[in-house]
């Protein structure tokens, strides 16, 4: 992860897909302190090995000022909005921040890949354009 946190023309990008790849806490740390990723808006994490030390130090960055949407599934780690149930129209019954997600936002404040709405818009109806 240190090589790629080091290329220049991440600056250019809004959206990263990581997902499949074993990055693991301290790869997602090293990725974090890359100059390069100040844009990023979108970040699918999901099956890359991330725990709950991996989402405190995602929620500490301040390097991240974009960051919208994080996409934590299939990891060890539950940290973002859960929808639970489904209307005829799809929409969910609920949605409910897990407690390590209600931690991070205490500890760091609100954050829009954890705000809670946010897990309402992305599991009835989310634009892209949001994201």
């Amino acid at each position: 992860m240190t090589d790629i946190a080091q290329v220049a023309c991440l600056d250019r990008l809004v959206a990263l897909d990581l997902r499949g790849n074993p990055i693991g806490d301290d790869g997602l740390a090293t990725l974090v302190d890359s100059p390069h990723l100040r844009r990023i808006r979108w970040l699918g994490l999901a099956r890359c090995g991330i725990g709950p030390a991996g989402a405190e130090t995602l929620a500490a960055t301040r390097n991240l000022p974009a960051l919208r949407y994080v996409d934590l599934r299939r990891n060890p780690v539950e940290v973002t909005a859960q929808g639970h149930g489904q209307h005829i129209d799809g929409s969910p019954v609920w949605v409910e921040m897990p407690p390590l997600g209600q931690e991070l936002i205490a500890r760091y404040g609100p954050l829009p890949w954890l705000d809670i709405q946010w897990g309402w818009r992305l599991y009835s109806i989310a634009l892209w354009d949001e994201v």
